[in-house]
């Protein structure tokens, strides 16, 4: 998709959540709708990893460790979406960034030719996430909480030295409505105007999801907000390539 190098776009949220999951299966739906090969890295504790069959629920950390080949770990979830299961991976790699180029170097040997890529991190791994996709998108899935809201903000200022070029784009989840999801972001946006040079972007907001529900149980309310906020970043990224 016009890039030079691959690159993995970072879905940043609370791994002890799904929001960030969920939300990156209505990105590889909507990439699939634009005709678009995309592939998922997931992190979370729950997410999509409940979709594999049981006999090959393999990891990153086993392709790390020479266990596996990185190919034999895709799961095709549908046509011209891809999915691997990688939460150890994807922590450890969070402890040793630099490593990130032995990843990004094998993702032409997987079993398809993919367009995009994404990657559910937890809010603090912002190295790894500048490693994957500096200059790029990074989305931020942030809930109405104390905890959640802070972890994001001290990510967001740790990540603001590593490239000024970056669009931070904000998606709130597990909100009542468009209310409470405004006033979450506008904290945000308040808090780190000092010392971004380019202002958070809002994507939009999604409703409640239960810990640990199999995504594909989701409620009608939740499928709407997702490929609502898919549909908009797709195509936000589609604008940008053709500047």
């Amino acid at each position: 998709m016009g890039q030079n190098r691959p690159v993995i776009s970072p879905v940043l949220g609370d791994m002890n959540y799904d929001y960030a999951a969920c939300l990156s299966r209505f990105l590889l739906e909507q990439q699939a709708r634009q005709n678009h090969i995309a592939l998922l890295f997931d992190s979370s504790v729950h997410g999509l990893r409940q979709l594999f069959p049981a006999k090959s629920r393999f990891d990153l950390i086993d392709f790390f460790k020479g266990r596996t080949n990185l190919e034999d770990q895709v799961l095709e979830l549908a046509p011209k979406q891809h999915l691997l299961a990688a939460k150890h991976g994807l922590d450890v790699l969070s402890q040793n960034p630099e490593q990130a180029t032995a990843l990004l170097g094998k993702l032409h040997r997987l079993p398809v030719t993919c367009d995009v890529y994404y990657a559910t991190l937890s809010y603090e791994a912002t190295r790894l996430a500048a490693h994957f996709a500096p200059t790029s998108d990074w989305f931020w899935v942030v809930q109405p909480t104390a905890n959640s809201v802070t972890r994001v903000f001290q990510a967001i200022r740790t990540s603001s030295g590593v490239d000024e070029n970056c669009r931070h784009r904000v998606i709130v989840a597990g909100v009542r409505g468009m209310d409470e999801a405004d006033h979450v972001f506008s904290n945000l946006l308040e808090t780190t105007s000092s010392f971004l040079s380019r202002p958070l972007q809002y994507a939009g907001h999604m409703p409640v999801l239960e810990v640990g529900k199999p995504l594909n149980q989701i409620s009608r309310e939740m499928i709407t907000a997702g490929r609502r906020i898919a549909k908009l970043i797709c195509s936000l990224d589609e604008h940008a390539l053709a500047e």
